[in-house]
């Protein structure tokens, strides 16, 4: 493997995150940009893999966009009792990150299912939680999305500083998975064959030369088609990206926290917006707030230890004007993965004791 700046090597993990160019040799096309050849990007790629650094390579798509809809929930559970009832709704395909967080409540998931059958299937869920109520918080509105880490090009005394940008940042709404498609459009119809195609991208794709003949081949489609029917996707809202996803705890960022804030209606774009020009911020959102749960204005935030994670936290609420928030610290992960599409089961929940 060539051996390359650490910026090279930095640079080459942000552009990955970012997306492929839907072309026949997109890797080459991304070494090319950084000095790198085709088979320099390759094995940089397997390396990502093979540390753990890399969670997936593969297509991230709009759930609105495919008829989806997604929500945050919560329950409050006792922790003598929290393991078992977490097993009861994890093997739903539905839940893609289930986690637990310092605080009330404890126990945080998020459901994406097809937007007709997704109240029914947070019913099923609430069933198998037994008699802990569950808070249904869906996005009102995004303020930023679709994280990116990567390795600041200021070196510092410690061998660099990690930073987390924002692929895609927008001002008060916006499409994104779980909210309403970019103009309020219907979802598209999908015929079988694209839905094929779907179920073949929402995994892990072959890291090598032409990813996508890969893809085509598998599909039994002519490799040029796919392309343009991603290409099409992609102006659509459908797909966002063909992306690497990668395990940020392995990039460092081990402390992890969800901040929230009441903030009055009349501010809370404002504060939104300021949430968003944060390096830190990698997801922020408007959510209702309830009795049990008073905020409104969500932000996730990582850094690579508490007492940063603290000094980030601050900053944000000064920085908006926001004296009224709380940090809810990321405990245990029980489930972190990423949406499926088109492939539901009615898998078996666990039964609550009685």
């Amino acid at each position: 493997m060539k051996a390359v700046s650490p910026t090279v090597d930095a640079d080459l993990l942000v552009a990955l995150q970012k997306g492929l160019p839907l072309e026949m040799r997109p890797f080459a096309a991304v070494g090319a940009v950084l000095g790198l050849s085709e088979d320099d990007v390759l094995m940089r790629l397997r390396v990502l893999f093979e540390t753990g650094v890399a969670r997936r390579f593969g297509a991230v798509f709009d759930s609105r966009s495919l008829g989806y809809d997604s929500t945050l929930c919560a329950a409050d559970i006792p922790a003598e009792d929290l393991v078992a009832a977490t097993a009861r709704i994890t093997p739903h395909p539905g839940i893609t990150h289930c986690y637990e967080r310092k605080g009330h409540p404890n126990l945080w998931f998020t459901l994406t299912a097809p937007a007709d059958r997704l109240e029914s299937e947070l019913a099923r869920i609430s069933a198998a939680l037994g008699p802990y109520p569950v808070l249904n918080l869906p996005a009102l509105q995004k303020f930023k999305i679709e994280a990116v880490f990567g390795k600041s090009t200021q070196e510092d005394e410690g061998g660099g500083r990690w930073t987390a940008t924002s692929g895609r940042g927008q001002g008060a709404t916006g499409s994104s998975s779980g909210e309403t498609p970019s103009g309020g459009r219907r979802p598209p119809v999908f015929t079988e064959d694209e839905r094929v195609v779907i179920r073949a991208l929402q995994g892990s794709i072959s890291v090598e030369q032409d990813p996508f003949g890969a893809v085509a081949r598998k599909v039994g489609v002519d490799p040029e088609e796919l392309l343009q029917l991603l290409r099409r996707w992609q102006q659509e809202g459908v797909i966002r990206r063909v992306a690497l996803v990668v395990r940020h705890r392995e990039l460092g960022f081990s402390a992890n926290s969800m901040c929230v804030w009441k903030v009055a209606p009349e501010a809370l774009v404002a504060a939104g917006q300021s949430m968003a020009r944060s390096p830190h911020v990698t997801h922020c959102y408007e959510r209702p707030a309830s009795p049990g749960f008073p905020y409104n204005l969500y932000a996730m935030i990582h850094a690579q230890s508490p007492e940063g994670a603290v000094e980030i936290f601050k900053a944000l609420g000064r920085d908006a004007a926001l004296p009224e928030g709380t940090m809810m610290w990321s405990v245990r992960e029980f489930k972190k993965s990423s949406p499926i599409f088109f492939c539901e089961s009615e898998v078996k929940l666990g039964v609550p004791p009685a």
